[in-house]
């Protein structure tokens, strides 16, 4: 089974070492999809989307109406702090497939086992910055192995 919810919101970046016109300060409409595979539980459900709205929020209240620069941009990074912009630091250049798999990542990471304990086994993550431009990960949840019980004698 398959579940998925859409995301939106708007930001700005760079990628100061492109040659184009990418190394220009400048927004896209972001458009991000999540899907979950696994198994729905006996009432046939397998995550409840406002679990997944609630395990997005902080991401995306980050990332809306702000600036997403990379650690390694000393100028952007400049520019932001001395305005007080509301800007994203992040510990990689801010391409649609770096920002796609942090997503990615993340969801493994911090809701791992939520998500595995629902049933879910793959996360798989699409990000658009335009109508016609996408990016997409896919990772499996990391199954969650017990901690053998010590007992002291």
């Amino acid at each position: 089974m398959k579940v998925a919810k859409q995301f939106r919101w708007e930001g700005a970046h760079r990628l100061p070492w492109h040659e184009g016109l990418c190394r220009n300060l400048h927004g896209h409409s972001y458009r991000l999809t999540v899907e979950l595979d696994g198994e729905p539980d006996t009432r046939g459900m397998l995550v409840d989307f406002q679990a997944l709205k609630q395990m997005m929020a902080p991401l995306i209240d980050a990332w809306d109406h702000a600036i997403l620069v990379a650690e390694t941009d000393d100028e952007l990074h400049d520019v932001v702090r001395r305005t007080g912009w509301k800007h994203a630091l992040l510990p990689f250049d801010t391409t649609a497939e770096n920002l796609c798999r942090y997503v990615a990542d993340h969801l493994c990471t911090a809701h791992g086992p939520y998500l595995r304990e629902r049933g879910v086994h793959t996360v798989r993550v699409r990000l658009a910055e335009t109508e016609t431009c996408y990016a997409e990960a896919e990772r499996h949840v990391p199954v969650v192995v017990p901690q053998p019980r010590i007992t002291h004698v």
